[in-house]
């Protein structure tokens, strides 16, 4: 795959610091990670750099951006920059003034809000308590002030048969064009995430059967880059070319594309592969060109290299039937599990998913 000279989007933290403590939530707890702000200057600086660079997108993520101080400041300097920028929040921190600020900066081209729930007591299952109010008020404010507004729903074991009331709440009461789902993942330390989070394999095949319906109910407003809907779709598109013979046709390691056209920022300004891939350090900013890191570290080579790894070469692998339909999926787990990007991510293993399915005398078709 051909690696464009920049990166065309910017994943960035840009703080640790956040208002919930969401029990799922890949950031915290990540062995060799420091969570420690940089000062606004660095990040202004770093602003510049990739208006120069002809970076086009920006994403502002952190812990919760809002609660920055500096905010507006560091606002300000994206749009001299000439960058377009996403908002990633938990709503808490918005406000009519905040919505109407974000609409005024003339680069806002999306606003994503965490809701997990269409109830209180969904939402704040894991998420704490407190956190749905806010959510639901940060989506009207931000439609009232006439920005392109999205949710998040992160898929758990609390929240699956609440799937169609969230879905009827989003896309109908709050009149949302889409939301995107996501599921549970053991990504950054493994250890870090209780058990008890992640959905049996019956719980994994309803959540799918669940989302599957609603996309169906809801065409092209039912999003998924990753979770149940996401493999759903994923592992009957193995099984229809297995059948076939036909398209698609992979066999590699090319699950992760971000490391393409994306660069991601920790909170304490080091560069790393992906924000799910925290302990990758490639460089850090004002100390390494944008430029340098893209196309020079050793840590994102090593990632993209990959795309150059037969599934059939790897031991999980061999003499699998899926293996030449199949991209071995996020690299995150891979690390978080077995400290090995060059594997495929056990949690998205189609063979293995049907053999747990047959064990519990369930199908997938």
């Amino acid at each position: 795959m051909a690696l464009m000279a920049t990166p065309r989007f910017a994943d960035l933290e840009i703080t640790h610091r956040c208002n919930a403590r969401c029990q799922y939530c890949y950031f915290y707890g990540n062995e060799g990670v420091l969570y420690q702000d940089l000062p606004t200057q660095r990040w202004l600086d770093f602003f510049a750099e990739l208006g120069r660079a002809k970076v086009m997108y920006v994403t502002l993520a952190g812990g919760e951006p809002l609660l920055r101080e500096d905010f507006w400041e560091l606002l300000a300097g994206l749009v001299r920059s000439r960058l377009r920028f996403e908002l990633l929040t938990n709503g808490w921190p918005v406000t009519p003034e905040v919505a109407r600020r974000l609409k005024d900066s003339g680069r806002c081209y999306a606003v994503e809000v965490s809701l997990d729930g269409s109830t209180a007591e969904v939402h704040e299952s894991l998420r704490g308590a407190g956190s749905f109010a806010p959510a639901l008020s940060a989506n009207r404010l931000l439609q009232g002030a006439g920005l392109p507004v999205t949710a998040r729903v992160n898929v758990h074991t609390r929240n699956i048969e609440d799937l169609p009331a969230l879905a009827h709440l989003l896309l109908g009461e709050l009149g949302l064009p889409s939301f995107r789902t996501a599921g549970l993942s053991s990504i950054g330390t493994a250890s870090k995430y209780s058990a008890d989070m992640f959905p049996t394999t019956a719980q994994r095949l309803r959540a799918m059967q669940l989302l599957a319906a609603l996309e169906w109910e809801y065409p092209g407003r039912v999003l998924a880059a990753s979770g149940p809907l996401s493999q759903w779709r994923t592992f009957h598109a193995m099984e229809e070319a297995r059948q076939s013979g036909r398209a698609p046709q992979r066999g590699f390691l090319t699950g992760c594309g971000c490391v393409w056209s994306r660069i991601s920022v920790r909170c304490d300004g080091a560069y790393v592969p992906c924000v799910l891939l925290p302990q990758l350090v490639a460089g850090h900013i004002g100390q390494d060109s944008l430029e340098e890191v893209w196309c020079s570290s050793p840590v994102l080579s090593a990632v993209r290299a990959r795309a150059e790894i037969p599934l059939d070469s790897c031991p999980e692998c061999r003499g699998c039937e899926y293996s030449a339909y199949c991209t071995g999926s996020c690299a995150a787990p891979s690390w978080s599990r077995l400290a090995d990007v060059m594997r495929p991510n056990p949690e998205a293993c189609l063979r293995q998913f049907l053999h747990d399915l047959a064990a519990a005398g369930l199908r997938l078709w």
